[in-house]
């Protein structure tokens, strides 16, 4: 079984760090526009997701969990994707914003999906790594 590649431990605490804005960004949200319930609980769902993948990465060490933390942004991503493009499809035939919410907050969420992209390759590569029983060489 190959261990686990140097930048996973990297990876879990970025997981974790932006997991808590994640959560707080997106109680004051449903707080401050009043989205509906079953919005914030996918929300949470991820939150959950991107906790436990994160937690399991630290503590499993020096073995792996890549796949866990595949899951929680691949969770995100495909949400968040969901959410942002609804929005542009929404603007595009001249709706109202989402809630009535505030114009910065598309910018926001599309800078963010650019990072979640980003991470779900990252956790991927190291998911795809484990799977193929690569030892670290570092």
């Amino acid at each position: 079984m190959a261990e686990r590649h140097a930048s996973e431990t990297a990876l879990a605490w970025l997981t974790l760090f932006s997991t808590s804005v994640h959560f707080i960004l997106e109680t004051w949200y449903h707080l401050e526009w009043g989205q509906p319930l079953q919005a914030l609980i996918v929300d949470y769902i991820c939150v959950a997701l991107m906790v436990l993948g994160g937690v399991a990465s630290l503590r499993l060490r020096p073995r792996s969990a890549a796949g866990l933390l595949a899951a929680g942004w691949a969770f995100s991503l495909g949400f968040g994707w969901r959410s942002g493009f609804g929005r542009l499809e929404l603007r595009n035939s001249g709706a109202a914003n989402v809630q009535g919410e505030a114009d910065f907050v598309m910018p926001i969420i599309l800078a963010s999906l650019a990072v979640v992209a980003i991470c779900l390759l990252w956790s991927l590569w190291l998911a795809w790594r484990q799977a193929r029983g690569v030892a670290d060489q570092d």
